[in-house]
């Protein structure tokens, strides 16, 4: 509804006002005609009245009779005025006396609720024979006091009945004594009605624009979900539809504008991890301190999830764990390059990516869920693949969005490969300045630290330490007769057979030429004699060729020293292995001599322990 046709419809009221005032008159003449005819329409509802509390009095004694006695022939009353009373309710239902006609229908209902509740049950339960229900039902009073009730309501309406009998007798004769002060009050109430409408209508109006003005102040002050009822005339509905779609596309903004906000906090939190992994990367000595950080942190980066990152050995024929996160001991395996269409392809490998893509041969996770591959590549090379998958039955998170994992995977997988190769790098480099190229021991940079690293811990916890030292015999006059590539021949044979038969937490190492060292902790000299007799007897079982020319009998003499025996510092332990060295060289060579003592032949082998 429109503002002008509600102010004509709020005008409406007073125009009717007019033409009855107008009709007063007439029907102030007519009144006594009315007053007459309605007086005798009382009389004959009263009538009626009376037939209806004899028809409820015989309901009730045929119900009662037929309960006790059990003949039908009781009914009878019953049922007749059970088919008599609409009719009669009908005709008390006066329509122009809004409270009659509610005291009849309270009237029939009060009828209608003994029927249902107190004969309709004793009549079943006396015609299925079970008289003790039937009678209990009677017991109980609720069909008396309902019948109470309906005489009670009976009554109202005669008495009813009778007071609008005097009320229209008496109406009648006051209706031309009160004619002249009816129309003047007409002309009154014609005015402050027209007052009255023009307040209320003013007040509808304002009362609509506050409510819009209240929503939109709790807009703008941030409140969500700000609603104005679209009631009132179509102009108010028209502008409270049109709020409601602005506030509904506000607050859509705002819940996008939380949502992006959420996402920013996430991906900062996850830049921050990525930083905070890097720091910690950068700070690693080697590949094995890497892995050790990796080991915690791809974890907490990729949450529910369990994995391996695999890395190239040297031939790059296999790929090996360095990382596992999320697996039984001992799930974690190595498995062949060839084997990963990840690698072939040099691409990520996303779940349900490619309609065409078959399973891997082998990705090393246990079961058939889905799990993904992101190789590391760093300057065109491969150094491995990150490869994970939902530790639950249920795929995480992690996997619903990949535009999300993308951004966390790729720079995720670009640091990994540059950290790694730079730990590679850094492991190959202290490898070349550690090792001696040719056997692969320790050479004399590192026997030194680690010869200063030992002599302190024996030191502080009072444990043995010893060292032997090994020269070739006769390899100058080997060189010159065979050359230097069977010299060379010659020093890897014994750095293979030092690998071998040095135990474990001992270091072998060349400090140069054909001299060679065995740093012993936790050996004494009895134990490194017995060690150093088990390496000149290796030796001396060499049957070495070179170019198809057999070298000869190859021997070395050895030398052994021993903290707290012969060596009250590192210095002295070093100096007293060479001469103990020296010695064995002048007695005659192929011999193991003990710092403080003179062999003049090859000491017997002594089995002892090296673990």
């Amino acid at each position: 509804m429109k503002v002008r046709q509600l102010i004509l419809l709020w005008q409406l009221p007073f125009w009717l006002l007019l033409l009855g005032s107008a009709l007063l008159l007439n029907s102030a003449l007519e009144g006594r005609v009315t007053a007459t005819r309605q007086a005798t329409q009382t009389r004959m509802r009263t009538e009626e009245l009376a037939g209806v509390l004899q028809a409820v009095v015989d309901m009730e004694t045929g119900v009662r009779g037929y309960v006790i006695v059990g003949d039908e022939a009781f009914l009878e009353p019953y049922r007749a005025a059970q088919a008599s009373l609409p009719q009669r309710f009908e005709r008390l239902k006066e329509p122009n006396r809004p409270t009659t006609r509610t005291e009849v229908l309270r009237l029939e209902a009060l009828l209608k609720r003994w029927q249902i509740e107190v004969a309709d049950p004793e009549i079943t339960a006396r015609r299925a024979g079970q008289e003790a229900e039937a009678r209990r039902l009677v017991q109980r009073g609720t069909g008396k006091r309902l019948i109470d009730q309906v005489r009670a309501q009976i009554q109202v309406l005669n008495r009813s009945e009778v007071q609008h009998l005097r009320a229209d007798e008496t109406r009648a004769a006051r209706q031309l004594q009160h004619l002249r002060r009816a129309l003047l009050a007409a002309g009154l109430l014609l005015l402050a009605g027209s007052v009255a409408a023009t307040v209320v209508l003013a007040s509808r109006l304002t009362r609509a624009f506050q409510a819009l003005a209240l929503a939109a102040q709790r807009l703008s002050a941030g409140e969500p979900d700000v609603r104005v009822a679209p009631s009132g005339v179509q102009e108010f509905q028209q502008i409270g539809a049109a709020f409601n779609t602005m506030s509904a596309e506000l607050q859509q903004s705002q819940a996008l504008a939380q949502s992006r906000q959420v996402d920013l906090e996430q991906r900062n939190t996850q830049m921050r991890s990525l930083s905070e992994l890097s720091d910690w990367l950068q700070a690693a000595r080697s590949l094995n301190e890497g892995a050790e950080v990796l080991g915690r942190a791809l974890p907490a980066l990729l949450p529910d999830t369990q994995g391996t990152l695999l890395m190239f050995n040297a031939s790059r024929n296999l790929l090996t764990p360095l990382v596992a996160w999320g697996l039984p001991e001992g799930a974690a395996r190595a498995s062949s390059p060839d084997e990963c269409w990840a690698l072939r392809r040099g691409e990520a490998r996303f779940p349900d990516e490619g309609r065409f893509a078959p399973p891997c041969l082998s990705s090393g996770l246990p079961g058939n869920r889905e799990y993904m591959c992101f190789p590391l590549f760093v300057h065109g090379e491969t150094l491995g693949v990150l490869r994970f998958q939902g530790a639950g039955a249920a795929p995480p998170l992690l996997f619903a969005d990949k535009t999300e994992l993308r951004h966390l995977l790729v720079p995720l997988t670009r640091q990994l490969g540059l950290a790694l190769s730079a730990l590679q790098l850094q492991d190959r480099l202290r490898d070349q300045s550690r090792r001696d190229p040719l056997t692969g021991l320790a050479n004399r940079r590192h026997l030194e630290e680690e010869l200063d690293r030992q002599v302190s811990l024996s030191v502080s916890t009072a444990s043995p330490l010893s060292l032997v030292a090994l020269d070739i015999d006769h390899f100058k006059r080997l060189n010159d007769t065979f050359g230097h590539d069977a010299g060379d021949a010659v020093l890897v044979q014994m750095g293979q057979t030092l690998r071998k038969l040095t135990p474990a937490g001992a270091l072998a190492a060349r400090p140069g030429g054909e001299e060679f060292c065995l740093l012993l902790p936790g050996f004494t000299g009895d134990e490194a004699l017995a060690l150093a007799e088990q390496v000149r007897a290796a030796i001396e079982e060499w049957t070495l060729l070179h170019a198809g020319i057999s070298l000869g009998r190859i021997t070395a003499s050895l030398g052994v020293s021993s903290w707290g025996e012969a060596a009250p510092s590192a210095g002295v332990l070093v100096k007293a292995a060479d001469e103990a060295l020296y010695a064995a060289k002048r007695a005659g060579r192929n011999r193991v001599v003990l710092a403080g003592t003179r062999l003049d032949e090859p000491r017997a082998t002594t089995t002892v322990p090296l673990s």
